[in-house]
């Protein structure tokens, strides 16, 4: 069975499970108004599974050069640009297994689906990249050079002047703060006490662009990034960092970025420290910061335990 979607006008997602025979096809009718006719067929010839698309637009759009059609699909996590050619759109993956061996002679097949983009107007969507790419360069100049910035923040005496419509639009927490009769409001002097003034000032940043290149941050200073983030309601950079700090656990980090976890309710770290804890589970208890988390977050250690012992 497909599904279509419309993501917006001109580009459509397609999502079909074709099952596990060695050939299949299904039309896509839930899309009337932009294919007068939409087939996908696939099938497995030696290790290649091959995929094939053919489609008609309907007459009410405007008339488009096919080959101008940019159609991606991706099958087990590999995308691919499908390559037009007497009328349709083809591309192919090769398969080393065509089923699941579960041990004691018991194997089924594999299940077969796919994910399709079809981008009637790529211009359109290099247009819109590169308008974003403009914005964003403009965005990042203001950060540079603090034109017509109207909000200072202060931290252990250092000051970084800001733009209140930019900062507000991205944590709640300042948004709050202006849009209410805060001190700040008025004085326009944020006075920061609990965050340092390289961590604040990559907060802020990351407002403006989006990126913290957290690749070229000390582990320290991420921990504490992901604390500010938490306090302000960035969500995406907090995010970021959970995510960053869960590809680098080691014995030696494992009971801290727990806690940081628990502390802050960062999911993914809270998960994934736990698995790792639960492979490592000697090394991780031999540890006195391991200690220190049965003894003031008991909660913690119990669910590790649990993990640990396979409940």
């Amino acid at each position: 069975m497909a599904s279509a979607e419309n993501m917006r006008e001109g580009l459509y997602f397609i999502s079909w499970c074709g099952g596990t025979a060695a050939n299949g096809q299904v039309a896509v009718t839930n899309l009337a108004d932009v294919f007068e006719t939409c087939q996908l067929n696939y099938n497995i010839q030696g290790q290649q599974l091959v995929l094939a698309l053919n489609f008609m637009l309907s007459k009410t759009l405007e008339p488009k050069k096919l080959k101008k059609i940019s159609v991606f699909a991706t099958n087990d996590g590999i995308k691919q640009k499908m390559l037009f050619s007497k009328n349709k759109w083809t591309t192919s993956w090769t398969k080393q297994q065509q089923t699941v061996n579960y041990g004691y002679g018991y194997a089924t097949p594999l299940v077969i689906s796919f994910d399709l983009l079809i981008d009637l107007t790529p211009n359109l969507t290099l247009a819109v990249a590169k308008g974003a790419k403009h914005v964003l360069d403009h965005i990042l100049n203001l950060w540079k050079t603090k034109t017509l910035s109207d909000v200072t923040f202060r931290c252990k005496g250092k000051d970084i002047k800001a733009h209140v419509m930019i900062v507000a639009s991205c944590s709640p927490v300042l948004a709050a703060m202006f849009a209410n009769n805060f001190k700040e409001k008025s004085e326009k002097v944020v006075e920061i006490k609990d965050i340092t003034h390289n961590t604040f000032s990559r907060l802020l940043r990351f407002m403006y662009v989006g990126d913290a290149s957290l690749e070229t941050v000390q582990e320290e200073e991420i921990t504490e990034l992901l604390v500010a983030a938490d306090k302000y309601r960035v969500d995406t950079l907090k995010e970021d960092c959970a995510l960053h700090l869960s590809q680098n656990l080691k014995v030696e980090n494992a009971a801290c970025f727990l806690v940081l976890a628990h502390l802050h309710n960062s999911s993914v770290l809270h998960e994934t420290t736990l698995e790792f804890m639960s492979k490592n589970a000697k090394a991780v208890c031999s540890r006195k910061d391991w200690m220190d988390v049965i003894k003031n977050y008991p909660e913690l250690c119990f669910q590790a335990m649990q993990l640990m012992v396979g409940l």
